[in-house]
C-alpha cells in the first residue's frame, strides 16, 4: 500500500486550504475519529472501485461543517442553511477522495453510490486527524477486499 498518513494529511490541508481558506491543524489521529462518533458531527463517505476497493471516511463537529460551508459561500453572499453545511461537506470529501486517487495502488473511481449490502473484511490504511478553531476532523481511508459498489 503506498498511502501513508503523511501523504493523507498533505491532501487534506491543501484541499481545505485550497479550496475554502480553512487552515486545519494537524492533531494526534489516535482515537479523534472514534471521538466524533458519538458526538453532534457531520459523517461523509466516499467510496472507491477498481484496483483499490474501499472507501474515505470523513468525520467532523459541526463547527467545521459550518465553518466550511460559511467560507465556501461567503462570496456569493448566501445565508447558509443545513443543506449547505451538508453539501459542502460532502464536496470536501470527494476532493479529498479525487487527489487520493494519485497514491493508491492501480486505478480506482470515486462513487457516489452507496453500498447495496455491508462490506465485509475491511481495515483502515490511513486516518489524519485536524483542529480547525479547537473543533476537530479526522479522515480514514479504509481498504476493503471486495468492491463496496456492487451495481454501477
Amino acid at each position: 500500500m503506498s498511502l501513508s498518513t503523511a501523504d493523507l494529511e498533505r491532501i487534506i490541508r491543501t484541499v481545505w486550504s485550497t479550496q475554502l481558506g480553512l487552515d486545519l491543524s494537524p492533531t494526534n489521529a489516535s482515537g479523534l475519529a472514534a471521538a466524533l462518533r458519538g458526538g453532534d458531527t457531520v459523517l461523509v463517505n466516499v467510496y472507491f472501485v477498481g484496483d483499490f476497493n474501499g472507501r474515505l471516511e470523513q468525520r467532523c463537529s459541526r463547527h467545521v461543517s459550518l465553518s466550511a460551508a460559511a467560507a465556501a459561500f461567503a462570496a456569493s453572499g448566501q445565508v447558509v442553511g443545513t443543506s449547505d453545511v451538508r453539501d459542502t461537506a460532502a464536496e470536501m470529501a470527494h476532493m479529498t477522495a479525487g487527489n487520493l486517487k494519485s497514491v493508491l495502488p492501480g486505478r480506482c473511481e470515486v462513487s457516489n453510490l452507496e453500498p447495496s449490502a455491508p462490506v465485509e473484511d475491511e481495515r483502515v490504511i490511513a486516518v489524519a486527524g485536524f483542529t480547525f478553531e479547537g473543533e476537530p476532523l479526522a479522515v480514514e481511508v479504509i481498504q476493503s477486499s471486495e468492491s463496496p459498489i456492487t451495481d454501477r
